[in-house]
């Protein structure tokens, strides 16, 4: 267990975009604490969301396993692709604990990013991944659970649903775990890399 203080660079948000107000402009679109995340402080988790073969889920899903949960969006050019590594690299190194682990990639972007696209794209990184997407409610929904930002602009500008057919995605980067009760145990800056997290999670699984 453990408090989170923001790293600055590693809890960037996506693309890299976004500075200073920025957070002030989405914060109407999903509330959120930024800065500290702590695991005393933070609700269980809950959510319905959808997966390509599973249909609806929800956070029982998969009982007694840890939840290893990122969010992201499939057509981020840098960032997703680098977590989504990252979130296969620690399954790797979690060697027989990865057993009891799953990895939820959870798309913030459901205007572009269908259930099926996304099991594609993180099937691409680790067979184990999951990705899943819900409704703009749902996805709200479970950005607020986790204590996560996401938002959507255009020309600098942020938009909402209904959104134009061209806009700009940005979201926090914070990875998180979730122990089989669904409380908070820890939470990962970007950049903290596969071998540091899969080290700290191993500490975490009996």
């Amino acid at each position: 267990m453990m408090q989170h203080t923001d790293k600055g660079t590693q809890s960037r948000w996506c693309k890299g975009r976004a500075m200073g107000g920025m957070v002030g402009m989405f914060a109407g679109l999903v509330m959120t604490v930024m800065g500290t995340v702590s695991p005393a402080h933070a609700a269980p988790l809950r959510f319905t969301l959808n997966e390509a073969t599973m249909g609806e889920v929800t956070e029982t899903q998969w009982p007694d396993k840890y939840l290893f949960i990122a969010i992201g969006y499939t057509s981020c050019p840098e960032i997703c692709p680098t977590t989504a590594m990252d979130m296969a690299g620690v399954m790797t190194r979690l060697g027989d604990k990865a057993k009891q682990v799953v990895p939820l990639f959870i798309s913030i972007d459901p205007h572009r990013d269908t259930a099926s696209n996304l099991s594609q794209y993180v099937g691409y990184f680790h067979p184990d991944l999951v990705g899943l997407v819900g409704t703009d409610a749902q996805t709200q929904a479970v950005a607020k659970a986790l204590k996560s930002t996401y938002g959507y602009s255009r020309d600098g500008k942020p938009v909402y649903p209904p959104l134009p057919a061209l806009y700009e995605v940005f979201h926090s980067t914070y990875m998180y775990l979730y122990g089989p009760d669904r409380e908070l145990i820890d939470v990962y800056g970007y950049g903290d890399g596969p071998e540091k997290m899969a080290a700290q999670i191993a500490r975490e699984i009996p």
